[in-house]
């Protein structure tokens, strides 16, 4: 399939048709990284990044526990640098 760079704004921007977006498994709304390659520009779906507690808070529950020496150390004030 072929489209057109268009301007948009201070910047360009291409028509990606619906079929090449559901054969890349993407749909609107996704994130993407884009860099350039020889001779083209490649988009990726971006990887997403996650904080502790997000993973935490997706995980099922029951999925780990905390024993007494995880709660003690959990509920230990700090000491050093690492409470900045």
């Amino acid at each position: 399939m072929k489209t057109l760079i268009r301007k948009w704004g201070n910047s360009a921007g291409a028509i990606i048709p619906a079929a090449v977006l559901e054969q890349a498994g993407m749909k609107l709304g996704d994130k993407v990284d884009i860099e350039a390659v020889e001779g083209g520009i490649l988009l990726r779906a971006a990887k997403p990044v996650y904080t502790l507690d997000e993973l935490l808070a997706r995980s099922p529950e029951g999925s780990f526990e905390l024993d007494d020496e995880d709660r003690e150390w959990l509920n230990t004030k700090p000491v050093g640098k690492e409470g900045e």
